[in-house]
């Protein structure tokens, strides 16, 4: 089972901070303040988020990155605004 609202947030926060391609952060930035419990939730949801081909996966630095999938640029934000309900202003 999907939990949309959580996959939506780790996206938003990805294009917030403009990850795209080949600019990548580690996995734990975007969960290094939740507990166990979301921590398990996230990394589940970033294994569909890649399944689904919105982001992308990199071994660097010895630890695993991450980065947004700039070819579905417009499914991604689609995605954002329609579960978190929030103004398209915020993603330009």
């Amino acid at each position: 089972m999907r939990n949309q609202e959580l996959e939506a947030q780790l996206l938003f926060k990805l294009y917030r901070r403009g990850i795209w391609g080949g600019k990548h952060t580690p996995i734990k930035n975007l969960y290094h303040l939740a507990d166990k419990i979301s921590k398990r939730e996230s990394e589940k949801s970033i294994k569909d988020l890649t399944n689904l081909g919105w982001v992308n996966l990199k071994k660097s630095t010895g630890e695993i990155h991450i980065s947004l999938n700039p070819r579905e640029k417009s499914k991604i934000k689609n995605f954002i605004l329609d579960v978190l309900k929030i103004d398209p202003e915020m993603l330009k």
